[in-house]
């Protein structure tokens, strides 16, 4: 905010220089009032409010709330209003956000006002005392317990007990709102005290409150109001006898008051000197292009209807796809471009005409000086031939790049034709030009090892995959309802951070689950250098992007390591070839992102990082649980225009051409269009809906036909509260959609067997007998069970370890379907004895596990003595504990091997295999029908599988199961890989998968008749 230096008159006040500006010179502009707790504020702000309209006074105690850095509602909502701040906390940071949204060339008439640092906290002492016990039932534990901390002891005792909780409403509140919450978490006292000066001396008024009336006046006059009345106290506290403070009191009243009172002194005394330089604005403000660049997928376009910033070019020709430039009248073309900020680049050229192809043989490329490092390619075969050509260059450049097109000669349409009346000199027809990043360049780091490894001083070596060394204990706390699951996931985040061993490690959201993970405290301006990691889960993250930036800055290497990172905006974010090579997602419960943010400060300058961190900020803020809790005062149009933008994209990824920008496009971060009206937006959602034959037909029925009620009732409803209340059900509805439909792409399900089987079914039913759940790539479900094999080989199996099923401690229902699952092979086993009388019984078992149940299955009569059992499963611990439970059974028949059953045949050496089963297997393969047709190919004479039923689908997927299904579903792929179905067990196990059915199919590759089944 550019607003003037303001100088110290004599009646105690800061407001702007004497005699600079003309009575009335502030009339028009947006008042924004930065209203510190305890300092007459309510009083004051209410006088403020009687000179603009209600609806022009964004007034909601919200505002308060909200992440001052990074809410796109402060942004969106400064255009609706003329006056803010009035009636809530707002601080520096969230100022600079609210004016980082304001049309181009307008800016904030900022006021704040001052008190005595002593005189305001014992005042905010006494106000926490007052508080009653109806007020404090719905607050946070923390912030309730802080509260009766005050009622039950003395100030000394309170300031002593240094409750976290109270320490950031009480420690500098003044300097710290003045500074910026978030952006002061990082100041040691010097810098806090510097920034809070040059950011009072660009306010436009600063009040004390012993001068409330002349900071009116003051207000008024600038405004060209008309003198105001004296201001009324308001939110006045009962008369109370003054405070009696001992030594040692007043000590912690001037600790927890330093720089405060350094301030207020300055404040009340005279400046003499020159204020000092305003700091940078603290809102995230990185490169434009970079920030298009990100939304473009590191990928930027060059239209010829676009202006052109260059020179030896001809008019534009042709419409459509044929509009074109031609290079000429020289050799030389020369255009600036918007370019990712990578140093290796790959330029298309789209070729519309060309007079002779000698000059597409010959022609000279160059980016930014710097020639092709291989000779350029023309790629036939498309609409319009295209020229490609890599570079690599010496730097990432600043988001864009100068492209200079030479040919050998030019010729003209005349030389070639005669007839044709054109003697201009050309050389190309040069049509779209993009700037990509390179194919590979996507791929994020294939390990941990790859992403610290050469010159990060996180590891001494460099294994092939980290995440093979990382020690899993047991869980150890209980996470709050929106940090879903991550109890599951905290040893293995402890297990990183003791693996890479920095030297500070940061909860930046503090005071929550990963705080006792917090190592070191890194926000007192540390010794520049050393390692640092940064931890927040992306519920968290909001509003911390400027601080994380800064206290990174400050190391040699820093890392981000974020938690709960399945938001499917997220996820497009990390897959930018500008961000790829420094973030690794790990999979586990919900996803760690890791970010090696010096490494991409290094690279990529410090404006990558805050590109990222603000991103991050964005997708946090705009989660269906942080929107829920905004109020409509900020008016529905923002609601609407989010709707808007999920709605596209979910009918971008339904239809299978999502582009970055469409996926990203919730947060908000281009100048978006007029809302839309309702009417619009039920239409939308009602055309996505109804797509036959595409993805959303999986979706599940109770959330599509929730959405179209939504949408039904939001066009039923006029502007006002209820509309915004109304906007966002529907958008969180939306929201998960959305993310299903983006889970569903990143998996690659339009090239899935099962998901063409699913399609195919879904016409029979009301609801998908088949269908996918949430998905991310393969190979973080690989993750996961590669982590799970190491928690589980970090204890080796008892020696004379013997498993049961009537010993099983796993639940009723674990020991019913195991149960079940035992005596239906039986069954088959039976029968297959009786069709195959004189051949050994060959069983496999895919998935086997620890050999529960192969170790239960009690060989019929009519096999014992010519059977052998196979077991496979990848997990090395649990088949070295099946070897040993075989071994103190006695159970010379059951056999385990780690690998597949493809490795089944060679091991059977010649002989058939007469039984294949899966139990808990199926729903945990990217491709089950695919699965269960190399089974088909193995020709056993019977197959039997099993699986849970009936899953929900949600925005957050499960650890494991990749696919859910009914009865007719699984009947169903067994019958498309070839199997004839030969029974069918569904019945209900419990509080497995929350009560849910359990089904198994016993099915045959031969006739059912053959064996002695109908």
């Amino acid at each position: 905010m550019n607003a003037p230096v303001t100088a110290l008159p004599p009646r105690h006040e800061m407001v702007s220089g004497p005699g600079a500006r003309q009575p009335g010179w502030a009339a028009g502009l947006r008042l924004a009032f930065l209203h510190i707790p305890k300092t007459a504020g309510t009083a004051f702000g209410a006088a403020l409010a009687q000179h603009f309209a209600e609806h022009e006074i964004a007034s909601t105690l919200r505002m308060a709330l909200t992440a001052g850095t990074a809410d796109p509602a402060l942004q969106q909502m400064a255009p609706h209003f003329r006056a803010l701040g009035i009636g809530s906390h707002l601080d520096h940071d969230q100022l600079d956000a609210i004016a980082a949204g304001l049309p181009a060339g307008e800016r904030l008439f900022t006021v704040t006002m001052l008190r005595d640092p002593r005189a305001r906290l014992i005042s905010q002492y006494r106000y926490w005392r007052r508080k009653v016990d109806s007020s404090l039932a719905d607050l946070p534990e923390e912030q309730r317990n802080a509260f009766l901390a005050a009622r039950d002891l003395t100030l000394s005792e309170f300031l002593e007990a240094r409750i976290p909780y109270a320490e950031a409403h009480f420690r500098n509140l003044q300097a710290r709102m003045i500074c910026g919450l978030g952006t002061s978490e990082v100041m040691d006292e010097a810098t806090l005290l510097a920034t809070a000066r040059a950011n009072l001396a660009a306010f436009d008024v600063v009040g004390t409150t012993d001068a409330v009336d002349e900071a009116l006046a003051r207000i008024a006059e600038a405004y060209g109001w008309s003198p105001p009345d004296p201001v009324r106290p308001l939110n006045v506290a009962p008369a109370e006898p003054p405070l009696l403070l001992g030594a040692e009191a007043e000590a912690l009243l001037a600790e927890y008051t330093g720089i405060d009172q350094l301030l207020w002194e300055e404040a009340r005394g005279s400046l003499t000197t020159q204020p000092p330089p305003r700091r940078g604005r603290s809102f995230h403000r990185p490169d434009p292009a970079l920030v298009a660049t990100l939304l473009d997928g590191a990928s930027t376009r060059f239209r010829m209807a676009d202006a052109l910033d260059g020179q030896g070019w001809h008019v534009r020709e042709g419409e459509g796809e044929t509009l074109s430039r031609w290079t000429g009248p020289g050799r030389r073309a020369s255009i600036r471009l918007r370019a990712p900020q990578l140093r290796q680049l790959e330029l298309s050229l789209h070729l519309v005409s060309v007079l002779d192809w000698a000059m597409v043989e010959q022609v000279a490329l160059t980016l930014d000086g710097v020639p092709p490092s291989a000779p350029p390619q023309v790629e036939h075969g498309l609409a319009q031939p295209i020229l490609r050509a890599r570079f690599d260059l010496p730097d990432a450049g600043d988001g864009f790049r100068m492209l200079a097109i030479e040919v050998p000669f030019t010729r003209s349409h005349q030389e070639i034709d005669a007839s044709i009346d054109d003697s201009r000199q050309k050389g190309l027809a040069i049509g779209d030009i993009v700037l990509a990043a390179l194919p590979e360049a996507g791929q994020p780091p294939a390990s941990l090892g790859a992403l610290f490894w050469p010159g990060q001083p996180w590891s001494e070596t460099a294994p092939a995959n980290l995440l093979d060394l990382l020690k899993r204990g047991p869980a150890e706390a209980t996470p709050p309802p929106c940090e879903r699951n991550l109890v599951f996931d905290l040893p293995l985040l402890r297990g990183l951070l003791d693996l890479v061993a920095p030297d500070h490690v940061w909860a930046a959201a503090r005071r929550s689950i990963l705080e006792p993970l917090e190592r070191g405290r890194p926000l007192a301006l540390p010794a520049r250098g050393g390692s640092l990691a940064i931890i927040a889960t992306l519920f968290e993250i909001a509003g911390r992007g400027v601080p994380m930036a800064q206290v990174a800055a400050r190391h040699e290497a820093a890392v981000l390591v974020l938690p709960c990172a399945e938001d499917f905006r997220l996820r497009e974010l990390a897959a930018s070839p500008l961000l790829a090579p420094f973030v690794h997602v790990i999979g586990c419960t919900n996803a760690i992102l890791v970010a090696n943010l010096s490494a991409m400060r290094r690279q990529g300058g410090p404006g990558r990082v805050e590109a990222f961190l603000l991103l991050l900020d964005r997708i946090s803020t705009t989660l269906p649980e942080k929107l829920g809790v905004l109020r409509g005062e900020f008016g529905a149009s923002y609601m609407l225009q989010q709707l808007d933008a999920t709605l596209r994209g979910a009918e971008a990824l339904n239809a299978g051409r999502a582009a970055p920008r469409d996926i990203l496009a919730t947060l908000m971060l281009d100048r978006v269009p007029e809302p839309p009206t309702p009417q619009a937006l039920q239409d939308r959602a009602r055309h996505l809906l109804q797509a036959p034959g595409s993805p959303i037909q999986l979706v599940d029925p109770d959330l599509t036909l929730r959405l179209s009620a939504l949408m039904q009732h939001l066009a039923t409803l006029p502007p006002g509260e209820d509309l915004w209340n109304a906007a966002v059900a529907a958008q969180e509805c939306a929201f998960r959609i959305t993310a299903l439909l983006a889970g569903w792409a990143r998996f690659d399900l339009k090239a899935n067997r099962t998901a063409q089987l699913a399609l195919r079914l879904r016409a029979e039913a009301p609801r998908p007998p088949l269908y996918p759940k949430p998905a991310k790539p393969f190979g973080e479900y690989i993750d996961f069970y590669k982590a799970e094999a190491a928690a589980m080989g970090a204890h080796a199996p008892a020696p004379g370890l013997v498993t049961r099923l009537d010993s099983l401690r796993g639940g009723l229902d674990h020991v019913t379907r195991l149960n079940q699952a035992a005596r239906e092979i039986e069954v088959a086993l039976r029968l297959l004895g009786d069709r195959f009388p004189e051949e050994e019984i060959l069983w496999v078992d895919a998935g086997c596990s620890y050999g529960v149940i192969m170790n239960a299955v009690q060989p019929p009569r009519n096999i014992q003595g010519r059977c052998s059992f196979l077991g496979f499963d990848f997990n090395a611990p649990a088949i070295r504990t099946a070897r040993a439970v075989a071994g103190n059974l006695g159970l010379a028949h059951c056999r385990y091997e780690v690998g597949d059953v493809a490795e089944a045949r060679s091991l059977a050496a010649g002989r058939r295999i007469h039984l294949i089963t899966a139990f808990e297997v199926l729903e945990h393969c990217p491709d089950p029908l695919a699965v269960l047709a190399e089974y088909r190919a193995m020709e056993p004479g019977m197959l039997v599988v099993g699986s849970p039923l009936a899953e929900l689908q949600s925005i957050f997927p499960a650890e494991q199961h990749i696919w859910a299904f009914n009865a007719r579903g699984f009947a169903a792929m067994a019958e498309a890989a070839g199997f004839a179905v030969i029974g069918l067990n569904q019945r209900q196990v419990g509080a497995f998968v929350g009560g849910h059915d359990w089904v198994t199919v016993t099915a045959t590759t031969g006739a059912a008749e053959a064996m002695g089944m109908v």
